[in-house]
């Protein structure tokens, strides 16, 4: 589903996300770099820069669909649509998830970003499990 209307925000200091009926949008700070999840039934990225300038698709093909998005300093971190895991990647080096070995394969309901680490909350997004409020931390090179 194409993108109706963008607005781009002055400089900020740390990351944040915006909802929008049809996209999470997520910032990277010193970047002026924004990325989305399209709602459109694929939930592929979708990224554009400060001058409305926006990815190609196929740059993020090696991402699987994301149920959740954020973004930190120079990366980014989603929650897997088909099995909840974490997934990290940073922004102009695609190719590698970034998540530990220790946490790959573990399924998480939420996932929140700092500047250089990532901490998720155990549980499946979309269902309810019986493993699941526990924190898992971890941090980025």
């Amino acid at each position: 589903m194409p993108l109706q209307k963008c607005y781009f925000l002055p400089p900020i200091s740390s990351f944040f996300i915006v909802v929008f009926s049809l996209l999470f949008v997520t910032a990277f700070e010193e970047n002026e770099f924004f990325c989305a999840i399209d709602a459109g039934g694929d939930q592929q990225i979708i990224c554009w820069d400060k001058t409305n300038k926006i990815s190609s698709v196929s740059i993020f093909d090696f991402v699987p669909s994301m149920a959740s998005l954020s973004g930190g300093k120079g990366f980014l971190c989603g929650i897997t649509a088909n099995n909840s895991q974490a997934f990290c990647w940073e922004l102009f080096d695609f190719g590698i998830n970034l998540v530990p070995k220790t946490f790959k394969y573990n399924s998480y309901s939420q996932i929140a970003i700092g500047k250089s680490h990532v901490c998720a909350i155990k549980g499946s997004y979309f269902l309810s499990s019986n493993d699941f409020g526990n924190v898992d931390c971890w941090e980025l090179d």
